[in-house]
């Protein structure tokens, strides 16, 4: 099995008409997946609905599979859900992936209505009605013309059985090396078989890792505030030998360390930080594309 590369696709502010181009972009260099994430009442205007990105990007593209990391399903009708990810499948040739958690932000649950109480529960039904629409118990037309993989977040002990238990594989997305190996090994102690793992978080590189780190720090601070935020925290102090930033090299060594730990199948970046500039961006994602993803792939004999 070949070692997955995506990226991230940041959508907030200004961002709505560009991100087609750029996703074009990372497909026309060979990444396999884009993401989209989902956050609401967000003071920049981030993306509050994937589902309808997805299917703009799906539109843009040719082959990259393009999901959702994650779609807050305690927020909407799992059945809506299962038609609206079902419309993607066809419209795409297949290439829809449905990726769902159970929300955190206390704000989010209040505007929409939901007891946040309930939100493991509500995502486990509704992954089991998904399925059974799928599946032509309920009625549900149309019915996906492929399997449409449903990821599943997990981030406590009890989300990680969750979501192994009613996914395909568990979706995580984690600022640094250090956090993917703690959930890592929080699932090897709680799961006795370990579901494919996806990985999604933080990359950036040049061939001066001090300018690497110069052009992602402001946006690793913005998004490491903004996460943190959301769940009523204080940022983390930011260092850069945690995270994935440096030269192509560097972060190779990094990924490949990273691999031996959590024995990730796919690992997705953010192919833009907030506030960086569109050719910032690009230029790192080229060489993301030449050096890192085929020095990763030799390493790890994937």
């Amino acid at each position: 099995m070949v070692l997955e590369f995506g990226v991230l696709v940041d959508v907030r502010g200004d961002r709505y008409g560009g991100v087609g181009a750029e996703v074009a972009a990372a497909e026309g260099l060979g990444f396999s997946s884009a993401w989209l994430s989902e956050h609401h009442l967000a003071r920049d205007g981030v993306l509050p609905s994937p589902l309808v990105m997805a299917g703009a990007l799906l539109g843009r593209t040719e082959w990259i599979r393009v999901g959702t990391n994650v779609l807050v399903l305690p927020f909407r009708h799992p059945v809506l859900v299962a038609e609206e990810a079902a419309v993607l499948d066809l419209v795409s040739g297949g290439r829809f992936v449905l990726g769902v958690g159970q929300g955190y932000a206390e704000r989010e649950f209040e505007v929409f209505g939901v007891d946040r109480r309930r939100r493991g529960r509500l995502l486990e039904e509704g992954v089991d009605t998904i399925r059974r629409a799928w599946a032509g118990e309920l009625g549900v037309t149309p019915r996906p013309g492929h399997d449409v993989p449903i990821y599943v977040a997990g981030v406590t002990a009890a989300g990680i059985r969750r979501a192994a238990r009613v996914g395909d594989g568990v979706i995580v997305y984690c600022a640094t090396p250090k956090d993917f190996v703690a959930r890592q090994r929080l699932m090897d102690e709680v799961l006795a078989e370990v579901p494919p793992l996806i990985c999604t978080g933080i990359m950036h590189v040049h061939e001066d890792a001090d300018q690497a780190w110069a052009e992602a720090a402001p946006g690793i601070a913005y998004l490491e505030g903004e996460i943190a935020s959301y769940g009523g925290n204080e940022p983390p102090v930011l260092r850069q030998d945690d995270y994935l930033v440096g030269t192509p090299d560097d972060v190779v060594q990094k990924l490949i360390a990273l691999h031996a730990e959590t024995r990730f199948v796919e690992f997705a970046h953010w192919m833009r930080l907030p506030g960086m500039a569109h050719e910032v961006a690009m230029r790192s994602l080229e060489l993301v594309a030449r050096y890192v993803v085929p020095g990763v792939r030799a390493g790890v004999g994937r």
